[in-house]
């Protein structure tokens, strides 16, 4: 059980805030040494640093690799990712081995525990403070020098309390990513059950597939060169991101453009309802059927925008169908050839398609949007327990670490 410290001060610096007043607030130099020694990889075993922690280096990114100028880490040493800190990439190394130059390496002082200092500088409340004391030009290029991040104030509890902490937190965690792990599997389990029933409906379609250009009356891909009319208010403009990989609906972050009085190529590819979108240069197979909300909107240069001849085929029943293994089939293998994984608007007029009665195709549709609806529920309800649970996790460790709360054993 856990509880609140009873005696506490108010460290006078905002990001750990009020402390048990028997830890030592002391920064961060006194309870680290700088380890700086180059070795080479041929001798020392080349280690990647990620949001897992300190884990051995893939096989064929150690082959590129440079021999020579690496950073020493013993085991125990806490290092650090420099280069994308703010995401955690960090931890205790539980080998020898060795690291880019530009990581921070860390050898803890006898005032540290090993699996504390991993908690504690892996903590959102520490990652955000180390960020603060970093400088660079743009966020990938930001880095916080040992020079700087010495002088980072820390609260030590004692050596004893350092233990409970860690083992409370190991084990708190470890049920934590447990649960993460089964709503994970049970989001893959949704989804395998999702393109089953797709696969499923169109297995049983027995009409021959016809040429999609039959059906066709208006092809095209997005304008070239929108990235300049971006703004915060204007008209919609749908870029591939917007297109799922699961769906027919179009959704994620909305962009803006404000054209200017001369542009008027735009009209080509604003959008009505029931238009069929694909991506063409990434993420093939992503397909969605426009709605109300987004009629009247643009699409960039990398969507495909298709017009279908309704009194004949219904525009979701087609984009189910290229959801389906067989639609997606044809997808990729369009995109193969050339320099680049792309579509062409060729490859699109080429897809064959089944077309059975309009009666039959919108009962399908019906059957499809019901029964996806619910597992997508289902899969929306796991999304946000995991949410919930990173959340929760993240809480736990920097209430932890910073004394919000208390996790000693009662006598």
């Amino acid at each position: 059980m856990t509880s609140y410290y009873q005696d506490t001060v108010n460290s006078g610096y905002a990001w750990l805030g009020w402390v048990p007043r028997h830890w030592d607030i002391s920064p961060l130099g006194q309870h680290f040494i700088e380890r700086s020694e180059t070795v080479s990889d041929k001798d020392f075993a080349p280690l990647s640093v990620t949001k897992d922690g300190v884990v051995p280096q893939l096989d064929n990114v150690a082959k590129t690799s440079n021999n020579d100028g690496r950073k020493l880490v013993r085991a125990g040493d806490f290092v650090i990712n420099s280069r994308s800190d703010r995401k955690g990439s960090s931890g205790v190394s539980s080998r020898d081995g060795s690291v880019s130059v530009v990581y921070s390496v860390l050898e803890p002082r006898p005032t540290l525990y090993g699996r504390f200092a991993h908690h504690l500088l892996r903590s959102p409340a520490f990652q955000e403070e180390y960020y603060r004391w970093g400088s660079g030009i743009v966020a990938d290029l930001w880095s916080t020098r040992y020079s700087a991040m010495k002088r980072i104030l820390l609260a030590i509890p004692p050596l004893g309390e350092q233990r409970e902490i860690a083992h409370y937190l190991d084990s708190e965690i470890a049920q934590i990513d447990t649960l993460i792990a089964e709503q994970q599997r049970l989001i893959e389990m949704l989804r395998e059950r999702r393109q089953a029933m797709i696969d499923h409906v169109f297995t049983r379609c027995s009409e021959d597939r016809v040429p999609l250009r039959r059906f066709i009356s208006f092809l095209t891909s997005g304008s070239r060169g929108w990235g300049g009319y971006y703004a915060d208010f204007g008209d919609v403009f749908v870029r591939i991101g917007n297109l799922s990989r699961g769906s027919l609906f179009l959704g994620g972050e909305v962009q803006r453009v404000n054209l200017p009085p001369v542009i008027h190529e735009g009209q080509r590819t604003k959008l009505q309802v029931d238009d069929l979108l694909f991506s063409i240069t990434a993420y093939i197979g992503s397909v969605a059927v426009v709605d109300q909300e987004w009629a009247d909107s643009y699409v960039s240069q990398h969507v495909a925008l298709c017009r279908i001849d309704t009194s004949v085929l219904d525009p979701k029943f087609t984009g189910y169908f290229m959801l389906a293994t067989e639609g997606r089939g044809q997808l990729s293998e369009g995109a193969i050839g050339g320099t680049k994984v792309q579509l062409a608007l060729d490859d699109i007029r080429a897809l064959r398609v089944p077309v059975p009665t309009l009666e039959e195709q919108r009962q399908i549709v019906d059957y499809l949007d019901r029964e996806t609806s619910r597992i997508d529920m289902l899969i929306a309800e796991s999304e946000r327990l995991i949410e919930l649970s990173q959340e929760r996790r993240s809480a736990l460790i920097t209430a932890a670490v910073t004394g919000q709360i208390d996790v000693r054993q009662e006598a």
